[in-house]
């Protein structure tokens, strides 16, 4: 692995990328390092904001990370990438670029936040509410760099502050065990320390027990893991039955705020067209419309969704009428190859122009209220967790369920979370505690796009993770070693 040490110019160096890597053009105000850069609050304040700007890198959470989604029964991958065809029908390679593209930054992000926690705690010039809030914010970013390196990788390597005191950083992979180990004690501590609430988007409490939620249920699908559920619900709860974090009171404006977040929306992307913006807006939306055209809808999916309100809110299809400025204009369906776009990112100016004011949520208070009610369904059958899946359901004026049991769990996720990226990943937790048949699913034509029908052949457990990127392994000269379920025929 490269050594990630910080080095730091202007403000922290916040890394925003414009286009596809053209970096922003700034004066150098001064060079630093993690040595002479904690000087005050401001600095700590400025590295924290290091943080969350990372969030925007096209590589990451911006359009990398949707792209593990393409392998599911709900996207497939159109645009221009070569790589995502590999990926999305698991042929692909360790050499595959889709593997790297993601990891240094998850990485960089793991570096600043190793360096807040090295530096803050023992700073004396800082007032004790921003110490804390901004230790609290750097055990949260290191947990997620590390969520999203767990997701795809399983077994990655743990770098540490001892590590990078030590500048130990070729380092061999953890176990799963270890790597969920670390991010349940950095979500945990990041809870201790951050508020309720908070000012100019930043993370909360409520933040840290989703994710704590969200992880608790990834964990309790490994055998001799169910223990995990009750540790889903207990936080979970710190969520649901906190008004602060209360679901909004309409669906879809959880994908239309432009400056200030419903309660809902516990961790987001903002997006400026004046400032920065992400290209997850490109990604998403369609061609002729001043977008990429990547990651279509598959008709099951729209199947799926019937009658439900939700799927006007997240797809358009033939006979949709779309408003583009003071146009209301058809939508026109042979512009996607598979009929389908999905609309929760994309909205346009006053002009018919592409609109990039937009906050693109990543961890919304549903999501927490469908894996509580998973974990409940899981614990004591159906039923028990109709209050919660009714809950999202009445939001969009469904009618109640009763004894809702796993089937009707894992269609409530699809539909909610469709487009969100979330549903490779739950089928694969699903297929582990034998809810699914992923390979059966996958094997079906109706989860794929009609040019890959039959070549989606998921083989368990060796596609349960990805390889790890074979850049990153020959780098470390034998210390990194590829993921062994991987090496299956």
């Amino acid at each position: 692995m490269k050594n990630y040490k910080l080095y730091i110019i202007g403000l922290i160096g916040i890394l925003i990328f414009i286009s596809c890597n053209d970096f922003l053009s700034v004066d150098i105000k001064g060079i630093y390092t993690e040595k002479n850069f904690f000087k005050n609050e401001e600095a700590v304040v400025d590295a924290v904001t290091g943080l969350y700007g990372i969030l925007i890198i096209e590589d990451f959470v911006a359009h990398g990370d949707y792209t593990w989604d393409v392998c599911s029964d709900d996207m497939f991958r159109a645009g221009d990438h070569s790589e995502d065809e590999a990926l999305e029908t698991f042929t692909l390679d360790a050499g595959n670029n889709m593997l790297k593209a993601g990891w240094k930054w998850k990485y960089e992000m793991i570096s600043r936040a190793n360096n807040l926690l090295i530096n803050v705690p023992s700073m004396t010039n800082i007032t004790d509410a921003i110490k804390k809030r901004s230790i609290g914010e750097a055990y949260f970013f290191r947990a997620f760099a590390y969520w999203w390196l767990y997701l795809p990788y399983g077994e990655i390597p743990l770098i540490l502050e001892e590590d990078v005191r030590n500048t130990n950083y070729n380092k061999p992979k953890a176990t799963v065990e270890e790597v969920l180990s670390q991010i349940e004690h950095d979500l945990l501590l990041a809870a201790e320390n951050l508020d309720n609430t908070s000012t100019a988007g930043r993370i909360t409490k409520g933040t840290a027990y989703a994710y704590l939620t969200q992880l608790y249920m990834h964990w309790a699908s490994y055998e001799g893991k169910e223990g995990k559920l009750t540790n889903a619900i207990e936080a979970g709860a710190k969520v649901i039955n906190n008004d602060l974090y209360k679901l909004a009171a309409n669906y879809q404006s959880n994908f239309r705020q432009t400056t200030t977040a419903t309660s809902e929306m516990l961790l987001y992307v903002a997006s400026s067209s004046t400032w920065r913006n992400t290209s997850t807006i490109y990604y998403f939306s369609p061609r002729n419309l001043g977008g990429w055209n990547f990651f279509h809808p598959l008709p099951g999916l729209y199947q799926a969704f019937g009658n439900d309100p939700r799927r006007e809110m997240t797809m358009w299809a033939e006979g949709d009428k779309i408003q583009v400025g003071n146009n209301l204009i058809d939508y026109e369906a042979d512009k996607s190859e598979t009929g389908y776009h999905f609309n929760k990112y994309t909205t346009f100016t006053a002009d018919g122009r592409l609109n990039f004011d937009l906050l693109i949520p990543l961890m919304r208070s549903a999501d927490v209220y469908l894996l509580v009610a998973e974990a409940k369904i899981r614990q004591s059958g159906p039923g028990a967790g109709d209050v919660e899946i009714n809950a999202v359901r009445a939001r969009v004026g469904l009618p109640p369920l009763q004894n809702a049991g796993k089937e009707e769990l894992m269609k409530e996720r699809r539909l909610e979370l469709a487009g969100e990226n979330r549903r490779h990943f739950d089928l694969v937790r699903w297929d582990k505690i034998n809810w699914v048949d992923l390979p059966k699913l996958y094997a079906d034509p109706i989860s794929s796009h009609v040019t890959d029908v039959g070549r989606k052949k998921f083989i368990r457990p060796k596609h349960y993770f990805f390889p790890l990127p074979q850049e990153e392994i020959d780098k470390s000269s034998g210390i990194l070693v590829q993921n062994s379920n991987y090496l299956i025929n």
